[in-house]
């Protein structure tokens, strides 16, 4: 690649992280406002779980059919049908007068979130093996400074105004974005995918491809199981936080998120996938410990920290899907990966909600810490490493 054309991509992947930046914001405002929704629409920890879970089945249903047109469409016309899929969201939940109306809300802004990270994530990936790790991270940046502006919005909006406005603002963020998008425009800017789909690839042994296929899951179930429920429940009933403290507590998650981002893209590409991988998912098992077993707010605090130091593991194994899917069906294997997360993003919050309603966050928190466990042991066990540093491949 020529510098011209290597100043071209770079152009056009940071065009693609704004998008993504702005539209995770967009779909993000939703996560300190549990609380203060539940309270006006009588909403229980299952029923707010169950919200959670009506994000996560919109997503579901969109990763797979957007992860095929990511392999034959234009990233430009994609990244708009995501921005108005999550501006409609924003509005239906916005303007919610019951409980079910909110739901189709959620479920609406995940369909929008999935089909943006798609999206996204396949643009960023399609780029040398040499510097996949450290552009993955660029996408986890524009990802995750989203997901900290976000909560961190949507919880200063409502302590000024209201749950609804903050919505309300969101949706207005996401439409803009389409517009942005779908302007005419003079000279083609329109950024491609280089032929993926093309053909089937390496062959990838189907244990492997489970064990890195569950990495999202365990990140996606933390998030939501953890984040975006118990966190604000648990900050608002045990410890009297308000909306905004628990929006802005999420939002320096995020940016944690972001600089363990940074630096395992730099180890995955310089030094091992593998130790970029693991040492993350050892801080998602010993947030889950400290929140489990402790009371404290300081706990509170420790448990976001060390699960946002940690989530960066699950950038690490979609580059190693993508090391592994080179000339092949990258957009079609990355839609499978973000599926199995959020079947998990579905079914997390559920399975929390109840659990936490009936015996409170320790026994919540269980099942979460063992399905942590097992899948870190099968990618111990399975997984090759795929870096080009020590990589025969």
């Amino acid at each position: 690649m020529n510098h011209q054309s290597s100043q071209g991509t770079k152009l056009n992947l940071g065009l693609v992280g704004l998008a993504v930046f702005a539209i995770t914001v967009a779909t993000h405002v939703r996560v300190p406002l549990l609380t203060e929704m539940g309270r006006e629409l009588d909403m229980g920890p299952a029923a707010l779980g169950a919200f959670v879970a009506a994000f996560a089945l919109g997503r579901i249903l969109t990763d797979v059919p957007a992860g095929r047109l990511t392999d034959h469409r234009p990233v430009r016309q994609m990244l708009a049908v995501g921005a108005v899929l999550a501006s409609v969201g924003g509005l239906i939940a916005g303007l919610a007068p019951v409980v079910v109306v909110a739901f189709a809300g959620a479920f609406v802004l995940g369909m929008g979130s999935a089909w943006t990270n798609t999206t996204g994530i396949a643009a960023f990936a399609d780029t040398p093996r040499e510097r996949r790790g450290v552009a993955m991270s660029g996408f986890a940046a524009a990802l995750l400074v989203g997901q900290a502006v976000g909560p961190t919005l949507g919880g200063l909006t409502a302590t000024w105004w209201d749950w609804r406005v903050a919505f309300l603002i969101g949706a207005v963020l996401a439409a803009l974005v389409a517009a942005v998008l779908a302007w005419p425009r003079r000279v083609k800017t329109t950024i491609e995918t280089s032929g993926l789909g093309e053909t089937d690839g390496t062959p990838v042994g189907r244990v492997v491809l489970v064990a890195l296929y569950l990495l999202p899951a365990v990140q996606f179930a933390i998030g939501a199981a953890l984040i975006q429920t118990l966190v604000p429940i648990v900050g608002d009933g045990e410890l009297g936080l308000t909306v905004g403290t628990i929006g802005a507590a999420i939002g320096v998650a995020g940016l944690l998120r972001l600089g363990a981002a940074l630096v395992t893209g730099r180890i995955s590409d310089n030094i091992s996938r593998r130790w970029a991988l693991f040492p993350g998912l050892g801080l998602q098992v010993a947030a889950l410990v400290t929140f489990a077993l402790f009371d404290s707010l300081e706990a509170w605090w420790v448990a976001i920290v060390l699960s946002a130091l940690g989530s960066s593991a699950v950038n690490v194994g979609a580059t190693v899907l993508a090391d592994l899917s080179e000339g092949g069906p990258l957009g079609r294997r990355l839609g499978m990966f973000r599926v199995s997360g959020d079947i998990a993003l579905f079914i997390a919050p559920l399975v929390v909600g109840v659990l936490y309603q009936a015996s409170g966050k320790g026994l919540a928190m269980v099942p979460l810490i063992l399905f942590v466990v097992f899948v870190t042991a099968l990618n111990w066990i399975y997984v090759p490493e795929t870096s080009p540093r020590t990589s025969t491949a």
